[in-house]
């Protein structure tokens, strides 16, 4: 069944409030933390000079990390939040121009039309990325059509890499969870907690009770596997990295077919 329109938009108007109340704390927790699996990701890029775009990027440490193992490259990152745009492009850009790499960041929503993705910055691109970007994304018809529009920035045999984060069976988020029904009216109405996906959560960002929470979603086993076949592209590798246990993020990089 297809989330209705209204309760994606309430699920993102979260997300949206919480990122803006915690955009400095997150920024500050997420400066030199890279994740392990991006050593995977970095060994499927071009080993020359390439075009990647960082869909949801925040305050860019991918950008770092890519530039901290020598790489060249031309970024270009999109977020909802200036504030996070805003801390990645004064720390950032200086040094990835001295290394010759190009920067640029880009505010925008890319949920806020009923097509999702649909302004993402034009292509081609040798690789779109979307790191802890997708259990935001409210609805399994939206998931699927952002990442469709991603994919289609892909140059030939281009690299779409995405993650879902595995939160649902780890003990030390629950008592970052929120009941639903302690949330109030969201965009003038309440939530219609019929219209809410299996998977479905809310977490907050530490451990203050009074913290806003942020719409999260855990994506299943059913749903991550069906999406290669819908994007058409040729699996490169499939694995679960990151955190304490190494298996917090489920990763999936594909690559698009050469063109003629």
């Amino acid at each position: 069944m297809r989330m209705h329109a209204f309760t994606r938009q309430q699920l993102h108007a979260l997300s949206l409030a919480f990122y803006e109340a915690h955009a400095a704390g997150f920024d500050a927790s997420r400066v030199e933390l890279p994740w392990p699996g991006w050593e995977r990701l970095d060994a499927v890029l071009p080993e020359g000079r390439f075009r990647i775009l960082d869909i949801g990027c925040g305050n860019g440490r991918l950008a770092a990390y890519l530039q901290g193992r020598g790489r060249v490259f031309d970024y270009v990152g999109t977020d909802a939040s200036e504030a996070l745009l805003g801390a990645g492009r004064e720390r950032l850009t200086p040094g990835l121009e001295a290394a010759g790499c190009t920067a640029e960041w880009i505010r925008q929503d890319f949920l806020a039309s009923e097509a999702p993705g649909e302004a993402l910055p034009p292509g081609p691109f040798d690789a779109v990325v979307l790191m802890g970007v997708l259990h935001h994304v409210p609805g399994a018809e939206t998931r699927r059509a952002l990442l469709q529009a991603a994919s289609a920035q892909l140059a030939g045999g281009g690299v779409l890499a995405f993650t879902t984060w595995q939160f649902g069976d780890r003990p030390r988020f629950d008592k970052r969870r929120v009941q639903w029904e302690d949330v109030g009216p969201v965009l003038g109405a309440p939530i219609d907690l019929k219209t809410l996906e299996a998977g479905d959560t809310l977490l907050r960002f530490g451990d203050d009770p009074e913290a806003p929470p942020r719409y999260c979603h855990q994506v299943s086993e059913s749903e991550f596997e069906s999406w290669p076949a819908a994007l058409g592209l040729n699996s490169v590798a499939r694995f679960q990295s990151d955190g304490a246990a190494g298996d917090l993020n489920r990763y999936w990089i594909l690559r698009a077919h050469p063109f003629p």
